[in-house]
């Protein structure tokens, strides 16, 4: 073959193109790795990194599920890496109109990393486990409605968002702890919703969070719903999303009926098509409308009496986390503290922040649904959820006002100390242990612009003619007020109840050190086990510390070569992974061109005038809002997710929750992002 010229005849009608690894480059996993282009019928936009959907198969899946092209396709690379004797390939191929595979080139893959025989047969039982799992959880409950359920990394509390696509051990831990393991579904059985009972929001794939949806759609019914009618609703939300994976992050505004709108009668004629009589129909309409009339009214006295609640945390908190004082106690008496910390904010905390963020999830949804009437204008829309003054936007005001030397650097970070990028990540800083982040003090722009806003007038008398025949007993002014105390109060509820958070991470931190562990290593704990053994000595304290971190740190490294999707339909999902296209919630009307900025962790890059790219954003990640940012992108995040709602508030255009898109947009990219046009553009 030496000093000859290979000649290839163009290819024509091709309709699927890409290029397809024969293992996991990265950590050598048995996975085909198929990268492809399937709209453009050109044949190099995956090399070019312009198209980049992905399929990631297991070797040992059934073929029957696989579709025809990559059954095709999988044919022709086994026949491949046989006649090269090869298992490790680099292959560029096409599929034209008449079902050919065309394969352009065949290269050696390079492997990062080798894995063992042994580990490759973990990974299969691995796998097979998990399949079990699925079926298990996927049995009919007696309690609940529901046929089967699914699981979701986006719907309803958004763990991919909150904790991350690949959280510590601890982490889910915590989350758990206070949040997705009761409190959750108390807190809504408290408002008026049907009581799931003993029922966990959240479980784990792997090290992937997913919501069980089934438990979660059973948690939005109204609780005097009869159970022949909740038992129709459900099964109907489920098959929906099934259909409609995208909609994952969005299941509240469009699948779901938690509240009463002024859309109900149109999203009524979707449930007459799917066998809902015009009797059941009538009967989930009052009792949507009793609820959310119910919830608004209620709210002028629940609203105090939450915040009331969660302000009483203080006293008690600055008791127990005072780290000089700490530091001379026992590991014992420092997971006293903690476990306090964590039970005072479950019972102060967590629970009332739900019960606000349901407010104001139903004050959101009846105003979006006056902007879909067209009662009020998009302007007065965003103006308005740009007008709420939350925390955020305090601490933005704050940051300006110590950037101009108007409060001290001890007064900002005594104040805002406690919030740290990753909520629940005993390995990130908080603000006052990485005050580099603040380190640049540059006036905010829009400081001004914010308190000079234009004014938009919608006529209160018109909305209250509207809204009362609708039957929702309030007048405008009432429901504008409700809107923004609801978002406020949420907000602040938000904020304080991870100060409590933020210190009993601290302490745990605290009492793995005087242990002999890292926060590396302490990530990787056991919460419960941890609590359930308190009054250990300290010697087998620190052995069954060492155990536990001993043993999530190896489960940890066989669940990072897993790929798991982000919505799990059926349990083949688990070996073919092919994730939905999907639809980001873009964020204002606003059109901004700007180079991205790739946000790590707790990163000091000078991000001003440039479009931030993270993948996911809790309240952790607020100080980007003080550095004057020209947008956002996030591959995680729903519509009502915290970024989505800053970004709001901010008006800053966004596109939250753009999914597999989000691996296209790479660091000093130049993009066009379009909020109006809900678009975005690669500039090359």
């Amino acid at each position: 073959m030496i000093n000859q010229i290979l000649v290839q005849p163009h290819s024509k009608n091709v309709v699927f193109s890409g290029v397809v690894f024969t293992k996991d480059p990265d950590t050598g996993a048995d996975y085909y790795i198929i990268n492809y282009d399937d709209s453009t019928g050109l044949t190099d936009t995956v090399t070019k990194g312009i198209e980049n959907k992905t399929i990631r198969i297991f070797k040992n899946s059934s073929k029957e599920k696989y579709s025809e092209k990559i059954r095709i396709l999988i044919k022709s690379i086994e026949e491949i890496c046989f006649k090269t004797s090869n298992e490790n390939l680099d292959i560029e191929f096409g599929i034209n109109s008449e079902g050919k595979v065309i394969i352009f080139q065949v290269r050696p893959l390079i492997l990062n990393r080798k894995i063992s025989s042994k580990m490759k047969q973990q990974l299969s039982l691995k796998l097979s486990n998990l399949e079990k799992k699925v079926d298990k959880l996927s049995s009919r409950k007696i309690n609940l409605a529901g046929n089967r359920t699914l699981f979701c990394d986006m719907t309803d509390w958004n763990p991919a968002e909150i904790i991350g696509d690949n959280p510590h051990f601890l982490d889910f831990c915590l989350y758990d702890y206070i949040i997705t393991d009761s409190i959750w579904h108390k807190a809504r059985t408290s408002q008026g919703y049907f009581d799931v009972k003993k029922a966990p929001l959240v479980v784990l794939f792997g090290n992937k969070p997913y919501v069980d949806v089934r438990n979660s759609f059973n948690s939005f019914i109204p609780e005097n719903i009869s159970k022949k009618i909740r038992e129709k609703l459900v099964n109907f939300y489920l098959e929906k999303l099934k259909k409609n994976p995208e909609l994952q992050d969005k299941v509240e505004f469009k699948i779901l009926l938690t509240c009463y709108d002024l859309n109900f009668q149109e999203k009524s004629k979707e449930l007459l098509k799917n066998g809902f009589s015009k009797n059941e129909i009538t009967i989930l309409k009052n009792s949507l409308l009793d609820l959310t009339n119910k919830l608004i009214i209620d709210s002028k006295k629940s609203i105090p009496s939450d915040l009331n609640s969660v302000m009483t945390m203080s006293s008690s908190r600055k008791n127990k986390y005072d780290t000089r004082a700490v530091k001379k106690l026992s590991p014992q008496e420092i997971i006293l503290k903690a476990k306090k910390l964590l039970d005072d904010c479950k019972q102060y905390g967590t629970l009332q922040f739900s019960r606000l963020a349901r407010l104001a999830f139903v004050g959101n949804t009846v105003l979006r649904s006056l902007l879909e009437q067209k009662a009020i204008t998009k302007e007065y829309y965003e103006n308005f959820l740009n007008s709420i003054h939350t925390v955020a936007k305090k601490m933005t005001e704050d940051f300006d006002s110590f950037s101009n030397s108007k409060m001290s650097k001890l007064k900002f970070f005594n104040l805002y100390g406690h919030l740290r990028p990753g909520t629940y990540d005993v390995t990130s800083k908080r603000y006052d242990e990485n005050q580099s982040i603040f380190q640049n003090k540059t006036k905010i722009k829009d400081a001004k612009k914010r308190k000079e806003k234009k004014s938009y007038k919608i006529n209160h008398n018109k909305i209250t003619k509207i809204i009362g025949k609708n039957g929702l007993q309030l007048t405008s002014e009432d429901l504008f007020s409700f809107i923004k105390k609801s978002i406020e109060a949420r907000e602040l509820s938000k904020f304080e109840f991870t100060k409590n958070l933020s210190a009993a991470i601290e302490l745990i931190a605290i009492a793995g050190e005087k242990l002999g562990f890292s926060r590396k290593e302490i990530a990787n704990l056991d919460l419960k086990k941890v609590f359930e053994n308190i009054n250990k000595k300290e010697k087998n304290m620190r052995d069954m510390w060492k155990k536990i971190i001993d043993a999530k740190m190896k489960e940890r490294k066989l669940n990072d070569l897993l790929h798991l999707p982000s919505t799990i339909l059926s349990k083949s999902d688990l070996r073919i992974v092919q994730d939905y296209s999907p639809k980001p919630n873009f964020i204002t009307q606003k059109r901004v061109t700007s180079k991205i900025i790739d946000l790590l962790n707790q990163d000091t890059k000078e991000i001003s005038g440039k479009i931030v790219r993270i993948e996911n954003g809790d309240p952790g990640y607020d100080w980007i809002f003080t550095k004057n940012p020209a947008g956002l992108i996030t591959k995680y995040g729903g519509v009502a997710s915290h970024m989505a709602i800053r970004c709001g508030e901010f008006g800053l255009p966004a596109a939250i929750g753009c999914g597999n898109i989000f691996e296209n947009m790479k660091e000093d990219m130049e993009i066009v992002l379009d909020c109006n046009l809900k678009k975005i553009e690669l500039i090359k």
